[in-house]
């Protein structure tokens, strides 16, 4: 769900360029260490996760400023190796549109690969009691994470200030925007994101949760029962357990 939306030039190098090199590694971690069997067990559905994200990132929610991502949903049905690639390569596709810079790719891979890989594995841990209440749990707690992790990049260029729950301050945003011209318009965009229109603090804060949150979990749990129901193996296989 979380996913930085800030343009070429404005986030420093030292923030974005250890977020590549940091993808990069993990990446080729991932192939060294997957085989050809586990590949083309999931390739088929591979395709298909890249393209249900690039839609679910491609169009934002009326009611809030964030998306679907569906990258725990990607994460549980392929497996978080495979779906950390897909979110790389999706992120790369985004960017290629104008959704958020090319040079904060590496950033948005670790934010949205952290809700791949902490989905799957609090998946792995807790759908063998109860498949429902397991893949709520993980879903909710990944897309904590993740946001947290926005909040937190963003933060340590904009100031932890601009981004935390606090009441509307035009005064505030109208200097970011005079400050760098279209440098602090940007931000001023983002930062608006976090503090979602008119609902700002802690109100907004919680609609994000509710309403962002609360739908990307409640479809989570819809696709995964469904997959369990006509395709069972699938998830079984991925994470080696039978329920």
């Amino acid at each position: 769900m979380s996913h930085i939306h800030i343009p070429d030039g404005i986030i420093p190098f030292y923030i974005w360029l250890p977020g590549y090199i940091l993808t990069f590694v993990i990446i080729y971690y991932i192939i060294k260490s997957s085989n050809n069997e586990q590949i083309k067990r999931v390739l088929p559905f591979t395709g298909i996760a890249a393209a249900l994200m690039l839609i679910g990132m491609s169009v934002p929610l009326i009611i809030i400023p964030v998306h679907i991502s569906l990258a725990v949903l990607t994460g549980i049905l392929i497996g978080p190796k495979m779906a950390f690639l897909v979110v790389f390569v999706v992120s790369m596709i985004l960017a290629m549109f104008g959704h958020g810079g090319v040079t904060i790719v590496g950033l948005n891979t670790l934010v949205i690969g952290s809700e791949v890989f902490i989905g799957a594995m609090l998946f792995k841990a807790l759908a063998k009691k109860n498949l429902v209440i397991g893949t709520c749990i993980a879903t909710v707690i990944a897309l904590i994470v993740s946001m947290s992790m926005m909040v937190g990049i963003i933060g340590t260029y904009a100031g932890f200030a601009a981004v935390l729950p606090h009441e509307v301050d035009d005064h505030a945003n109208e200097e970011l925007i005079n400050e760098g011209d279209n440098e602090g318009a940007h931000l001023a965009e983002v930062i608006d994101e976090i503090n979602y229109l008119a609902l700002t603090g802690w109100i907004a804060l919680i609609m994000i949760i509710v309403v962002g949150i609360g739908l990307e979990t409640l479809i989570t749990v819809l696709i995964i029962r469904y997959f369990y129901k006509v395709r069972p193996d699938l998830i079984e296989t991925v994470h080696r357990f039978t329920m």
